[in-house]
């Protein structure tokens, strides 16, 4: 049998630090699970609102025209799914400074400044659907889902869907670390 030297023991817990930092590393870089079936619907309700919304609220906006984004978004409420009086959320538009200009349905909350969200404005400015959740004044908590609105390839504002955390857990059978990890910009999945 013959004896271990200082040099040959050495190199077991370097060894066995190198696998560990390895099988981190792997386990880091593994993607995330798939969306479950319901998280997968409300990015696909999301998605197709978005879609129909965005061109035209981005022409309107790009005008500053408030009365024809008001109209887009009540026609909308007719003919877009879940968009309506009483669907589970609410739409608003913000010009690129993030300055809150119009609300569907109508709030006196128009002319707030959401500059001091510097993550929604950096999606804005990167071009993302970005979503959070937000703690309002009353301890209340709503999610909002925002997209950025673009004309002629210049940022005009953005667009923000709010829900309500019950309407999200009833409507979707979603919980808020599900909701937080869909991915809007993601391409359609077969």
């Amino acid at each position: 049998m013959r004896p271990h030297t200082l040099r040959q023991s050495g190199r077991r817990p370097l060894a066995l630090a190198l696998l560990l930092v390895l099988t981190a590393g792997l386990m880091a870089c593994q993607a995330p699970p798939p969306p479950t079936p319901e998280a997968e619907a409300l990015r696909r309700e999301i998605n197709l609102t978005l879609q129909r919304l965005r061109k035209p609220l981005a022409a309107a906006l790009a005008q500053r025209d408030i009365p024809a984004l008001d109209a887009i978004l009540k026609e909308a409420s007719g003919s877009v799914p879940g968009l309506c009086l009483d669907c589970p959320y609410r739409l608003a538009v913000l010009d690129e400074a993030a300055i809150l200009l119009t609300t569907y349905p109508k709030h006196d909350v128009v002319g707030l400044n959401f500059s001091s969200f510097a993550r929604l404005l950096e999606n804005m400015r990167r071009q993302r659907i970005s979503q959070r959740q937000v703690y309002l004044p009353d301890r209340s908590k709503l999610y909002f889902i925002s997209a950025p609105l673009v004309y002629d390839r210049r940022l005009v504002g953005a667009v923000v869907l709010s829900l309500r955390p019950t309407d999200l857990e009833t409507k979707w059978r979603l919980t808020e670390k599900e909701f937080l990890a869909i991915d809007f910009n993601a391409s359609e999945r077969h």
